[in-house]
């Protein structure tokens, strides 16, 4: 029983042109792309990610990451590029009962391709919550 929310303010459109951007980037990049300047990349889109969310467009994620991936010539992996982006999603405690359910969205996406996704987040929320309360 999937409940389909409305996209709010156009934001997959905004969405994939950063993301076509951001890749345009990577693939014209005039040195050497390495491993850690697509994860910095990853990281700066952090914030597209939770707006994106919050706007109730469940992303690709399995579809930006092969887009990443292609940009990089394959040089990060998809399946590293969707974990590392899972890393970047806001924690569900700080958005609503519609953004939980897009990020719960996202997340089925990556357990159905890879497994292990939901029980990774858990553990790096756990952790966030104990940071939080020392």
């Amino acid at each position: 029983m999937s409940k389909q929310l409305p996209i709010k303010d156009h934001i997959d459109e905004l969405f994939s042109i950063e993301i076509d951007g951001w890749c345009y980037g990577i693939q014209n990049y005039p040195g050497e792309v390495y491993p850690g300047l697509v994860h910095a990349i990853i990281r700066e889109l952090a914030p597209s990610y939770r707006v994106a969310i919050e706007h109730n467009f469940p992303f690709d994620i399995v579809d930006v990451s092969r887009r990443i991936s292609r940009a990089s010539k394959y040089l990060v992996h998809e399946k590293e590029i969707c974990f590392a982006i899972l890393a970047q999603v806001p924690n569900p405690s700080t958005l609503s009962e519609n953004g939980q359910y897009i990020l719960a969205e996202i997340i089925d996406q990556v357990e159905q391709k890879y497994g292990g996704a939901l029980s990774r987040l858990q553990k790096k929320w756990a952790w966030e919550r104990e940071q939080q309360a020392a």
